[in-house]
């Protein structure tokens, strides 16, 4: 398959080169990167599942910081030293302390039934916590989306559902034909050529069985 780069070109007629035309090498990164994470946002579970990756916590880093990382999917802890992993329940962030009582029936966690939670750390980012405290010898694995960073010069994008993959320069090719319409003049030459690549993509995601609106501005 075509670079990213060769099938914006061959969609919208624009060039893509290391000048300063108009998208850029990076611009068009950007476009791309922010197509793949848009498109992950409204994809069904299912196909999010091929977006997942895990994050270890151990003695080391008891917490997960949500910042920087998508949904999370679920979350796994090991039950007992060289044991199997237990799947973690979900509480409530306001009963997280009740997991240490062991006399609350519904929210006490141990090895063989523990849990996590969401919860601010005293930043701005919220944060995962588990349940008994991870450790070396009992780590838990929190398994999140991970969004990938798209180059311009790439033909594929790991951790992302293939059947998804078309979609991503179709929405870069949007984002750069908005980034002309609004440093241009003249528009018509543009105007009915997005039109249609809004209308190709808002259809590859409903046959996705993505849950769509119209596509936003680039950076919303």
């Amino acid at each position: 398959m075509a670079n990213f780069d060769d099938q914006v070109m061959g969609l919208t007629g624009l060039t893509v080169n290391g000048s300063s035309t108009a998208p850029s090498q990076p611009e068009l990164t950007t476009f791309l990167t922010d197509g793949a994470k848009e498109i992950i946002n409204v994809l069904p579970r299912n196909l999010k599942a091929k977006c997942t990756t895990f994050t270890l916590l151990n003695a080391s880093a008891t917490i997960l910081d949500l910042d920087a990382i998508g949904e999370i999917m679920h979350v796994t802890r090991e039950n007992a030293d060289s044991g199997y992993y237990a799947p973690c329940r979900k509480i409530p962030a306001m009963y997280g302390d009740m997991s240490n009582d062991s006399g609350s029936m519904m929210h006490y966690a141990s090895a063989t039934d523990p849990v996590y939670w969401v919860d601010s750390n005293g930043s701005d980012a919220a944060t995962l916590f588990v349940k008994p405290t991870p450790t070396d010898a009992q780590p838990a694995k929190a398994y999140h989306i991970s969004y990938p960073a798209v180059a311009y010069n790439n033909a594929t994008i790991a951790n992302f559902p293939d059947e998804a993959e078309y979609l991503v320069p179709i929405r870069a090719s949007i984002y750069a034909l908005e980034y002309l319409l609004a440093h241009e003049e003249d528009i018509e030459l543009y105007l009915p050529m997005m039109q249609n690549l809004k209308q190709e993509y808002m259809q590859g995601l409903q046959a996705l069985g993505a849950k769509v609106a119209q596509p936003q501005q680039a950076g919303g």
